[in-house]
């Protein structure tokens, strides 16, 4: 009997290619990461759409954004690939050596974890090694368990035991150089005058963090029913902001990277801070990891001070 090439399980170069591509909204950003050239990136994605005989990606000038058949793929090539990283690395792991593993969303490690993880390490020591596993947003039954000795995550997202605050949540608007000058007399104006700027936000169920109606409440809103453009990951909306889309809502610790490169500058007059935190929680494994409660003083402190 003749199988469906549809049903063969996709080669994992193309899957590998397909992630990198989501998580960083650009097929030449997954190819600087993955040490390609973005043609290949480009064919290896292409040849996937034509297995799976349906689109992944919509294609613009500023990247590429998963359709909705794409978010759903991703879900299950993100868990995936997650799991046959945690077990390379559990197989590979040299006898003696310690470690810490951090689980989190790619969007945090991203931010947060990777841009410090060299000071990270060498705050815990030479001597081990941090495994750092990621999850797409939205997958559930998240694979911290039992392999990882951190979970890190919005407060609303947790169990109060074993929680560490490690950042109160705080935000404000920010937009490209170009945006800003482009829109200077509104944007210099009261934010009721706003109206006809664009909002970047995302298309996702909101989990407990603060969304543009919460700043609005605190800091004043358009006079008029703002315009959204809605995207499914905070990655792309703060390349959508440095491509000058529009405006987005920066969480402190999350931009500084964009602000130091010029990409991003801030509006408005000060963060916004809410009782929401973004935490650290140890897994029962963790509790018994020395490593892990030296990790999570680690990234305390470096926020309070960066």
């Amino acid at each position: 009997m003749k199988r469906n090439k549809s049903s063969r399980i996709p080669a994992t170069s193309a899957l590998v290619a397909f992630d990198s591509a989501a998580r960083l909204g650009s097929l030449s950003h997954a190819a600087e990461e993955l040490r390609t050239s973005q043609p290949a990136i480009s064919r290896l994605v292409a040849n996937l759409e034509k297995q799976l005989s349906v689109r992944l990606f919509e294609r613009s000038r500023t990247g590429v954004t998963l359709t909705d058949a794409g978010i759903r793929f991703h879900d299950a090539v993100a868990a995936g690939l997650g799991i046959i990283r945690s077990a390379a690395s559990e197989i590979a792991a040299r006898p003696g050596r310690e470690q810490v593993v951090i689980t989190c969303s790619h969007e945090i490690s991203h931010f947060l974890l990777m841009p410090q993880y060299e000071q990270l390490l060498e705050a815990l020591g030479e001597h081990v090694e941090i495994r750092i596993l990621t999850y797409h947003y939205g997958v559930q039954n998240l694979p911290h368990e039992p392999v990882a000795d951190i979970v890190l995550a919005w407060e609303a997202n947790l169990g109060a035991e074993d929680r560490v605050k490690l950042i109160r949540e705080a935000v404000r608007p920010l937009c490209s150089p170009g945006y800003a000058e482009t829109h200077a007399d509104i944007l210099n104006g009261p934010v009721s005058g706003w109206s006809g700027l664009t909002f970047l936000d995302l298309t996702r169920p909101n989990q407990g963090w603060a969304s543009w109606e919460d700043w609005f409440r605190a800091a004043g809103r358009p006079s008029q029913r703002p315009r959204y453009m809605g995207l499914d990951s905070y990655i792309y909306v703060l390349e959508a902001a440095a491509a000058g889309r529009g405006i987005a809502l920066g969480w402190q610790h999350w931009f500084e990277r964009y602000l130091g490169t010029g990409a991003l500058v801030e509006l408005a007059d000060g963060y916004v801070e809410y009782d929401n935190h973004f935490c650290g929680m140890f897994t029962e494994k963790g509790r018994r990891n020395p490593l892990a409660k030296k990790c999570l003083e680690f990234l305390g402190h470096s926020a309070r001070y960066s």
